[in-house]
């Protein structure tokens, strides 16, 4: 009841505040949003998309994308969204959403059937599927992370029926989504994630030059063929840093010291739903790495489902192909290898992690407990990441960490290693006493200020730190629909309302690839 009640009122509330575009005057040009549930991402989404209908004098179609094929779910759905009297749909049509979009199709066209035989037939590997482009637009990546994430699967195996059948449901989709741009004049496409088969519209809009956006409560991204994802400004972390006032970039600096020091005392400082626990506790336990003169190498370890390629492509298909890796090499040395789980990892990973270790004994296991400080100061040397916090978070210890990625968020700094090659990874890995690093602390404070606290600010909700940390509301608030209520009557007034129409509105007519991430807004950002 409590929903009904709040969605009702952010309708009436939208209507109010949202007026329809005037003088459309084709019904075939459409800007497409997804539709979902997260109530501060569907507010959001009320802002962007009226400027974008305004813009194009387009409609609104909100548009439904399952990874998983659910005949009873899509049918239902289908039917919800043409009586529209339910709580979501109520919502997206009180800020302008004129139709409701299933896209997933109930069967597949014998056409299609023939496409994707086709294209089934050229995967032989993982890295056919992940590299796999369809009408020269690239999906592999998509379909990859999707699998892993929905089956709740480590790595993809080829020969498996539910990934086949996963496999044909979303190069189906691919097809349909290819026939909808065909029919309609498609202006633009506003999504959640650049990531997962939730962004197949959105690499169909990049690969025509449509404008394509990624937004949020965080953050609006625009994507296109140079910028495929989402979160990849740290490729220009050196260059703005060059161009900020040296009086805002000292403050930064200042603040970002403050941050790590918050951080190594215990704190979490994670805006993650699932992310309670602090790597970086205080409390120590039993003594658990082995006595001995071996170089000591920590596997620090990444979640194995959800998303492995948030920023791009890595020097392995996955996480789990990674750590195969890393097991074979390991016989091979005289080190002292170990392997950790975050404190807060998902259920079904640690059994994965046990396996490994089976098969690789002389890996050890060392329980999520365990607090960084203990094993620093038991004499860890090396730690290996794909492109975790981790790289930025030793090297302060003066300890060397080597990256698995070049897409990874310290790229452009020399406080953690980057290799090119999987060659050259495993060479630094066998001769670790020729690549030891001298480590400049000033580069990772000034790292930590771009990446930190030069982004903090968030562009919708004043304080939005404080909430999401808060005992009253706490970060799963934002995707309830209390965050209607929230955003009523203690975020919004006109003002704010016109300010945020404006400066979204900057944004799309730029050429920017996030919304406020510029000298100017930097600047000011420290200023205040």
């Amino acid at each position: 009841m409590n929903n009904l009640v709040n969605s009702y009122k952010f309708s009436i509330h939208n209507k109010k505040n949202f007026s329809k575009p005037k003088n459309i005057i084709s019904k075939k040009k459409v800007i497409f949003v997804e539709f979902n549930r997260m109530c501060s991402s569907i507010i959001s989404y009320s802002y962007l998309t009226n400027i974008l209908s305004k813009k194009y004098k387009s409609q609104i179609f909100a548009y439904r994308l399952t990874a998983k094929k659910n005949l009873f779910k899509d049918f239902l759905w289908k039917i919800a969204s043409k009586i529209r009297i339910f709580n979501t749909f109520q919502v997206y049509k009180s800020f302008g959403v004129n139709e409701f979009f299933n896209s997933n199709t109930f069967f597949i066209k014998s056409d299609n059937l023939k496409k994707i035989a086709k294209i089934k037939k050229k995967i032989h590997s993982k890295e056919d599927l992940l590299n796999l482009k369809v009408n020269n637009i690239y999906i592999g990546d998509l379909i990859y992370d999707s699998y892993l994430r929905n089956y709740l699967k480590a790595t993809i195996n080829l020969k498996d029926k539910n990934f086949n059948l996963f496999l044909e449901h979303s190069l189906n989709m691919f097809f349909h989504w290819i026939e909808v741009f065909k029919k309609y004049d498609v202006k633009s496409v506003v999504v959640s994630h650049s990531v997962y088969t939730l962004a197949i519209p959105l690499r169909i809009a990049i690969s025509k030059n449509i404008s394509a956006f990624q937004c949020n409560i965080h953050d609006i991204y625009r994507l296109s063929k140079k910028n495929l994802y989402a979160y990849r400004e740290f490729f220009e972390y050196k260059n703005k840093s060059k161009q900020l006032d040296l009086k805002i970039k000292k403050k930064a600096i200042q603040l970002a010291k403050q941050k790590i020091q918050k951080k190594f005392s215990g704190t979490s400082l994670s805006l993650g739903a699932s992310v309670h626990t602090s790597a970086y506790r205080k409390k120590f336990y039993k003594k658990i790495l082995q006595k001995s003169n071996k170089t000591k190498i920590l596997i620090a370890t990444h979640c194995f489902f959800d998303n492995p390629h948030p920023y791009g492509l890595h020097l392995f298909v996955d996480f789990y192909e990674w750590l195969e890796f890393l097991g074979k090499l390991s016989s091979k040395t005289n080190f002292d290898w170990y392997i950790k789980l975050h404190p807060d990892y998902i259920d079904g990973t640690k059994k994965i992690i046990l396996d490994f270790i089976d098969r690789y004994p002389n890996i050890n296991y060392i329980p999520s407990k365990y607090s960084h400080h203990q094993l620093i100061s038991e004499g860890i040397d090396v730690a290996l990441t794909c492109w975790g916090s981790i790289a930025h978070e030793y090297p302060i210890f003066k300890k060397t960490v080597i990256n698995c990625s070049r897409n990874n968020p310290h790229i452009n700094y020399d406080f953690s290693l980057h290799p090119k090659t999987v060659e050259e990874y495993k060479n630094m890995i066998l001769n670790l006493d020729k690549f030891k690093i001298k480590i400049n602390q000033k580069k990772i404070h000034e790292f930590y200020a771009m990446h930190f606290v030069l982004q903090k600010d968030n562009w919708m909700i004043d304080k939005f730190d404080e909430i999401v940390h808060s005992k009253e509301y706490g970060y799963n608030y934002i995707f309830t629909s209390n965050f209607y209520d929230f955003w009523m009557n203690k975020e919004f007034n006109i003002n704010k309302h016109e300010r945020i129409l404006e400066n979204v509105s900057s944004f799309v007519d730029s050429k920017d690839y996030l919304m406020g991430w510029n000298k100017k807004n930097l600047n000011k950002f420290c200023a205040e």
